[in-house]
């Protein structure tokens, strides 16, 4: 299997974890960091090399915990050599609401990325995000309407990319942003439609994500499918 085509699948098993337990849950980021850590092992020659990993959903199931420059962190995935850790990557995978935390993620990220490379690792960072989020409002009870990712989202990252002054230890050593559709976008439309028609339906959201396990397929989205400016020839994104 291509390795492309491998962790589009544990996206989709990833994501229908998501619709089917609660949202907040780490048990729909396990398949992905399981796939990443498998192919991170094997390009590295695995433990007949010298190296291993440490993460959710291989070996024994744990994280390691780096001390960090300002505080301890258990990092998703970390490479070792030797039992010795030497590098780690971050991992996220953006669902739903997230304009209104946009700028949260990002300075957490720096934050957390520079942590981790004051204590000498070398650290990278992934993010996957829905092309199409479904935003909730829990005052209403529903879906409200459907945030597009576009270039002035993903502008901030494109900036911190192309900064090159020395030391630098808030940029990740690795930055990688893919984008993916999952298949039930025609379910959050019908809603959110609902309800600028001035038909508001309430739902049960638990209720609501299981019953859109029956279409979910994940498939990724080219970058000049979501703006036409920022992603031009050069771009760094896949």
């Amino acid at each position: 299997m291509k390795l492309k085509e491998k962790f589009r699948k544990s996206i989709e098993e990833g994501y229908k974890k998501y619709l089917s337990v609660h949202p907040r849950s780490s048990k729909k980021i396990v398949p992905m960091h399981k796939c990443i850590a498998e192919i991170i092992l094997k390009e590295l020659g695995g433990k007949k090399a010298g190296f291993s990993i440490k993460s959710k959903g291989i070996d024994d199931n744990k994280e390691y915990n780096c001390s960090g420059k300002y505080y301890s962190k258990y990092i998703d995935i970390t490479i070792m050599y030797k039992n010795k850790p030497i590098s780690g990557l971050g991992f996220k995978f953006i669902t739903s609401n997230y304009k209104q935390n946009s700028n949260n993620y990002f300075e957490n990220m720096l934050g957390e990325t520079a942590n981790i490379k004051r204590a000498d690792f070398f650290y990278g960072q992934i993010l996957v995000f829905k092309h199409k989020i479904p935003y909730y409002s829990s005052d209403k009870k529903t879906f409200t309407k459907i945030e597009h990712i576009n270039e002035k989202n993903i502008a901030k990252y494109v900036k911190l990319h192309n900064d090159n002054v020395p030391l630098l230890y808030h940029k990740p050593d690795i930055l990688f942003l893919t984008f993916i559709e999952t298949g039930d976008e025609n379910e959050f439309d019908r809603i959110v439609e609902l309800n600028k028609a001035g038909k508001t339906k309430k739902i049960n959201k638990r209720k609501f994500h299981k019953n859109q396990l029956k279409n979910v397929r994940v498939k990724f989205i080219e970058t000049n499918q979501l703006s036409k400016k920022a992603f031009q020839k050069k771009h760094w994104i896949s």
